[in-house]
Parts: structure tokens; sequence; C-alpha cells
């Protein structure tokens, strides 16, 4: 006969809480832990600060503020994070810590991919216009940040308005073609896909002559007539096709062509050279003439001479 064994019906739910019990010691273990790093960190952070530092941490909130910033790296991050929020506070100051403290774990992640030398201009950017910086370091990362500093003040609209192109073009333009650029980033986004992205490429393959030629027509990039003109546009020196106008109605007129710096500077030097050189080449051939007319001359006079000894050898030998 099968004796069946029964088991108390309360083990189950004796078996959760010990479960829920494990799970709350661990993570009360794990609570110590990080309140332990976040005190180590905090302390570090102010025995290794100067006498101007601490004045603006003491500005910021003091201790007080410090640990709660390090508390929110701590949930966001880990220990990790916290070692490296103080890192960059001890390095960069108390200004890397307001910039870090607006969002720990992206902040440090996009400092983390920049060189040394542009974190101090980074964070300043940071610090200028954060409503605008923050959404796009959290989209683009360190590129956001590399193109604020280099183009300081016009990046952000770059970006804004054209997003990965602006990143782009903030890398390659100089600063001031990054303003000409940023005047028109608005019609260029509001361009269809494949013409924007033409004309962002033509951009960066020729950014002088194509942002010269917006500033000058600024209405052409309003029709498609006029988007053709822009990606038409090649550097003056080469010449063109003629002078186009963009009336104030999007109307294109193009004017007659007229040539370029080779094909203005070119005639005239051979016109200017035509006459020298025409002179040179009588000479030369003057110089060969003469030098060949000589050289049969003498030939011909050595033959005569000859020709008189060997008359004069004769004579003798029959005398």
């Amino acid at each position: 006969m099968n004796k069946q064994i029964h088991y108390p019906r309360c083990l189950p739910i004796l078996g959760a809480l010990a479960l829920t019990l494990a799970m709350a010691c661990g993570a009360f273990a794990q609570a110590q832990i990080a309140e332990e790093a976040v005190e180590v960190a905090a302390r570090k952070i102010f025995q290794q600060s100067g006498q101007q530092a601490l004045r603006e941490l003491s500005d910021m909130g003091g201790k007080t503020a410090v640990r709660e910033l390090l508390e929110q790296s701590a949930r966001e991050g880990g220990d990790s994070l916290v070692q490296k929020v103080a890192q960059y506070g001890i390095e960069d100051g108390p200004s890397a810590l307001r910039a870090i403290g607006r969002s720990p774990a992206k902040m440090v992640g996009a400092l983390d991919g920049l060189s040394p030398g542009l974190r101090p201009a980074a964070i300043h950017a940071v610090e200028r216009d954060p409503q605008v910086l923050l959404p796009l370091i959290e989209k683009h990362g360190s590129a956001a940040l590399e193109v604020a500093c280099k183009q300081p003040g016009v990046g952000e609209k770059l970006m804004s308005s054209l997003g990965g192109d602006g990143i782009s073009m903030g890398r390659k333009l100089t600063t001031d073609q990054a303003i000409v650029a940023a005047r028109h980033a608005d019609e260029i986004a509001a361009l269809a896909p494949a013409e924007r992205a033409s004309v962002v490429g033509k951009i960066l393959a020729s950014p002088k002559p194509v942002l010269e030629f917006l500033e000058t027509h600024p209405r052409v990039l309003r029709t498609a007539a006029g988007v053709g003109l822009v990606l038409a546009v090649k550097d003056q020196i080469l010449g063109d096709r003629g002078e186009t106008v963009v009336m104030p109605d999007g109307r294109v007129i193009t004017r007659p062509a007229h040539p370029g710096l080779f094909e203005r500077v070119l005639p005239q030097s051979l016109a200017f050279l035509s006459f020298p050189l025409t002179i040179l080449c009588a000479v030369i051939a003057a110089g060969v003439g003469g030098w060949f007319t000589m050289h049969i001359w003498g030939m011909w006079k050595l033959h005569r001479l000859r020709h008189v000894v060997a008359l004069a050898n004769a004579r003798t030998s029959r005398g």
C-alpha cells in the first residue's frame, strides 16, 4: 500500500518569505556599499579641492549637494559612475559637477568620449545653454559636445535643425562658414530628404563657394530650380555658366556667362607674350641658319684648299 507524503500548505509561503528576505538583505548590503562609496567620493572631492573650488562647492550647497549628486550617480550607474563623477569633480572642478548633475550617466558618457583638452570647453558649453545642449547630448553623445566646443554659439543651432548633418558640418566647417550655414539651417532642414542630402553633401564638398552663393542668393533654396543651382555651383576660379539672379518671387534668371580667372588671365598672358615669343623664335632660327651656313662654307673652303694642295703636289712630281 502506497503512502502519500503530505507537505505543509504553508511551505510555499515560507519559501516566498525566505526569498523576499534574501533579496531585502542583498539590497540592504548593496545600499550600504553604495553609501560607503558616496561618502568616500565626497570626502575625496572636498579634500582635493582648492580654496576657490571649495567656495564654489559651498555656493552649490556644500556637502549635502555633493552627496545628493553622488547618490543620484550611484542609482544610475553604481560605484563605477560615482568614482567617475568624483574624478571629474576633482580634475575639472565644481563646474564639472554642476554640468554632470543635470544627467550623470549621459554627461559622464559624453565627457568620456572627449579628449582632456576639450573637457573644460565642453563643460562651459553645457553651463552656457543646458536646455538646448542636454537633449542633443542625450541623442548624439560626445559628438554634440565636440561640435559645441568647436562652434560655440552656432553648433547647437546646426545640430538642432539638421541633426547628424549638423554634426558633420560643425566638424568640417570653419567658424565663419558655420555661422553662414546656421543662418540657412532651417531652409536646408525643410527640403525633401534627397535634396537635403545633396545640398549638405555639396556644402561639405565645397563649403566656400556654396555658402557664398547662399549668402548672395538668400532665397535660392525656396524653389526646386534654386536647389538645382546650388548643386551646380562650382569654384569661380574655373569660370561659370553665367551669373544667376534669384528674384523675390523665386524665379531664376541666368545672365550671359563670363569667364573665370583662368579664362580671363590666360588669353591676356598669351597676347602679352606673343610679341617677345616671336622675336625669340626669330633669333633662334637666325642663329641656327647662320650656324648651318657657316658650317657649310667652312667645309667648302676646306675642300678647295685640299684641291689646291693636291694640284701643287702633282706639278711638283711631274717636274
